[in-house]
């Protein structure tokens, strides 16, 4: 058995709202997808789309508003799958 993020492996989507107006807030992906300049290209070493892992175990992620442009993280913590 694998640990992974089950956002990054499509088991689960993120549903958060904006606190800035309480429109829904859009998964961008992996925080290390912007700041890796390689990151969209490359695999991971283990061959699953999980990259941007945290010491704690979550997964970051880049969620934006598509409607008043508010931006912010988010921890998916990691599930055994």
């Amino acid at each position: 058995m694998t640990s992974g993020c089950p956002v990054c492996n499509g088991l689960t989507q993120l549903a958060e709202t904006c606190p800035g107006c309480g429109a829904s807030m859009e998964d961008c992906g992996k925080i290390s997808e912007y700041v890796d300049s390689y990151g969209p290209y490359e695999e991971a070493e283990n061959g699953t789309e999980e990259t941007a892992i945290t010491g704690d175990g979550g997964c970051v992620h880049f969620l934006q508003c598509p409607n008043c442009d508010e931006n912010r993280s988010y921890t998916v913590n990691s599930d055994q799958i």
